[in-house]
C-alpha cells in the first residue's frame, strides 16, 4: 500500500473534524463575542476548513447579541423548564433525568483520556460531548501526522464508540427540540447542521474502518 497518499488524505480529512468539532463545541456554549470572533475567523481562513456552512451561520446570527443569550438561556439553562435540554441523559435514560448511569459512563470515558471539561456542567452535556469528540480526532490526527497509523486508528475506534454510545444516540432528538423551540434562526440551524455533521462522521468513521480492516 502506499502510505503517503491515503495519510495525507486522512490528515486533511481529519484537521477538518478537528475544526468542526471544536467549532460546534464552542457554538453551545454560553453565547459571548469569543464565539462570534471564532465564527467570523474560521469564516475568513480558509486553512481553516469545517464541515460546516459557517456562512449560513452567520448570516444567522441576529442584530442584537442579547437575543442570542436570551434564546440560549430558554433553551439551554432555564429558570423554567428547558425547552431543549443540553442533556444526553435526558434523552437516552427518560423521565427527564440528569446525571444518571449514561452520565457516569460518560464521565468515565473522560477520565480514561485524562480530558477536564471546561464547563461547569454534567459530563453529557453538548458541548462537552462535542469537545471531547474533538480532543479524540486531535489525538487521531497527531497520530496520522506522526505516521503513527494503529494509533490514529486506536482513536478512531474511541471515537465511534463514543457516538455510537452516546453523542449519536441523542442528537437528533436534541436538534428537533431545538428547531421546533428556538427563536433566532442561529440555534435551529446549528443543532440541524451538528446532528446532521455527527451522523455523516459517524458514517466516516465506519467505512475508514472497514477501509483499515480490509487490508490486514
Amino acid at each position: 500500500m502506499n502510505e503517503q497518499p491515503q495519510a495525507d488524505e486522512w490528515l486533511a480529512d481529519g484537521e477538518r473534524r478537528v475544526n468542526t468539532y471544536r467549532l460546534l463545541s464552542e457554538a453551545f456554549h454560553v453565547p459571548d463575542q469569543e464565539l462570534l470572533d471564532l465564527l467570523k475567523d474560521v469564516a475568513a481562513d480558509d486553512e481553516l476548513r469545517v464541515n460546516l456552512p459557517v456562512q449560513d451561520l452567520i448570516a444567522e446570527l441576529p442584530a442584537d447579541p442579547q437575543s442570542l443569550r436570551v434564546d440560549y438561556a430558554k433553551l439551554f439553562v432555564g429558570p423554567r423548564e428547558l425547552l431543549a435540554p443540553p442533556y444526553g441523559s435526558v434523552y437516552l435514560d427518560g423521565d427527564g433525568q440528569v446525571m444518571t448511569d449514561s452520565t457516569m459512563d460518560v464521565q468515565r470515558r473522560y477520565r480514561q483520556e485524562s480530558l477536564d471539561i471546561s464547563l461547569d456542567e454534567p459530563a453529557d452535556h453538548v458541548a462537552a460531548e462535542l469537545e471531547f469528540m474533538y480532543l479524540l480526532t486531535h489525538r487521531e490526527v497527531m497520530a496520522i501526522d506522526s505516521r503513527e497509523f494503529e494509533t490514529a486508528l486506536t482513536y478512531v475506534h474511541k471515537q465511534r464508540d463514543f457516538v455510537d454510545a452516546h453523542l449519536g444516540q441523542w442528537i437528533s432528538p436534541f436538534a428537533e427540540r431545538v428547531t421546533a423551540n428556538a427563536d433566532v434562526e442561529f440555534y435551529a440551524t446549528l443543532a440541524t447542521e451538528a446532528a446532521s455533521f455527527v451522523e455523516q462522521d459517524r458514517k466516516r468513521m465506519a467505512a475508514r474502518i472497514d477501509e483499515t480492516d480490509s487490508e490486514h
